[in-house]
């Protein structure tokens, strides 16, 4: 065999190779890809919705929390209706996350205790975490009553 025949031959297996190689990693690609399709979250906004609740709900009772220790006790109802929020929408983030059957029913309830805190929220429009929780209320009640 001459050396350009051997050249050729070599580059020919070179590039057999290299295209099975991609053939088999695209397979492996579009294999990962269904599965991933084979349980899609049903409840993605909701779940997003209520982690940002439970998130601007802690802030506002960090806030809250500081006014007490300064004997300022005008936010105690703000501060039951965000603890409430917190509770519940860590519960419904948990359950949405893996497509529960309960997902409906607690979201009723959910929103409710969304609208309660976000008008607790109302009632101190210059606070900046009251404000931040209750525009995260308004959006987690809203995508509550979708389901």
């Amino acid at each position: 065999m001459e050396r350009r025949e051997f050249i050729a031959v070599g580059t020919a297996a070179a590039v057999v190779s290299a295209t099975q190689a991609f053939a088999q990693a695209t397979g492996q690609q579009d294999s990962a890809a269904k599965m991933e399709d084979m349980h899609p979250p049903l409840y993605k906004n909701l779940e997003n919705a209520s982690i940002e609740c439970v998130s601007t709900g802690n802030d506002c009772l960090r806030h809250c929390f500081g006014m007490f220790a300064m004997k300022d006790t005008s936010m105690a109802e703000c501060a039951d209706a965000a603890y409430q929020l917190v509770a519940a929408c860590n519960a419904l983030a948990s359950l949405a996350a893996v497509n529960s059957s309960h997902v409906g029913a607690l979201a009723k309830t959910v929103a409710m205790i969304c609208d309660d805190c976000k008008k607790q929220c109302d009632k101190f429009p210059k606070v900046k975490e009251c404000v931040e929780c209750g525009k995260s209320c308004q959006k987690c009640a809203d995508e509550c009553r979708k389901v």
